[in-house]
């Protein structure tokens, strides 16, 4: 089974950079990822949604 992230935007991609916490997430769902540990890359996903989601929620 792999695991393929879906390429983020320019925009995600460019918040991402500036951001610690989306740095932090994508971080952890990559080490979930290299232990093949697909419940936690799961769980990693979800939060960065709903992290990325506030992003676009500021003014």
């Amino acid at each position: 089974m792999a695991i393929s992230g879906s390429r983020p935007t320019s925009a995600a991609a460019a918040v991402t950079q500036e951001c610690r916490a989306c740095r932090d997430l994508e971080h952890g769902r990559k080490q979930a990822a290299a232990a093949r540990d697909f419940s936690k890359v799961t769980d990693f996903q979800v939060l960065i949604a709903r992290h990325r989601a506030r992003h676009r929620a500021e003014p």
